[in-house]
């Protein structure tokens, strides 16, 4: 398989979460000419939180994408000048009041590699406190729950939980647990 040539990208769209780029490739066997679009934003992090008595933290918000209250873990951008643990270790204690006693990078993905040129750093957050109160954004509203990990299988299971990073980041948490990961 032949990777097709790429055109410098053009830019048609940015705003302060990301860019909508064009890009004219040719395919080198076919000499099709096509127009790709991407959209070139910063990395993401999520984190699985679990508490020193084995409960999962978890974050109730609006998303408006799907106009629905979603339930999700804590998650958000990687800061420019930060690694995405020290956003990892931001996100979870603005977004739930929570600090990790260890912080484990569990698996990096693509989101989406089709269109999305970021990347998901997934982290275990182990051993959680409670060490403060929430410190949302002006834009943020956030519930948190404490849930069993019964009631966290049983929310994939029910579709409670439907995020789909969300689930990967679950599902990669539990295939940790088994030593597959």
């Amino acid at each position: 398989m032949k990777r097709w040539k790429k055109e410098p990208a053009t830019e048609i769209y940015r705003n302060r979460m990301f860019a909508l780029k064009r890009t004219r490739c040719r395919h080198p066997e076919k000499g099709v000419v096509h127009d790709f679009f991407s959209i070139d934003a910063g990395d993401w992090i999520n984190v699985v939180a679990t508490t020193e008595g084995g409960r999962f933290v978890l974050v109730r918000q609006h998303r408006l994408g799907i106009d629905e209250i979603t339930l999700e873990i804590p998650g958000g951008m990687v800061d420019p000048g930060d690694t995405p643990e020290q956003s990892a270790t931001r996100e979870l204690a603005e977004e739930t009041g929570y600090r990790a006693g260890r912080m484990t990078l569990l698996k990096t993905l693509s989101a989406n590699p089709a269109i999305l040129t970021n990347r998901l750093h997934v982290f275990h957050a182990a051993g959680c406190v409670r060490c403060g109160d929430q410190h949302l954004d002006a834009a943020e509203d956030i519930e948190v729950e404490l849930v069993t990990r019964a009631e966290i299988l049983e929310m994939l299971r029910n579709g409670d939980i439907h995020h789909s990073l969300v689930v990967a980041a679950l599902g990669l948490y539990f295939l940790s647990e088994t030593g597959v990961l």
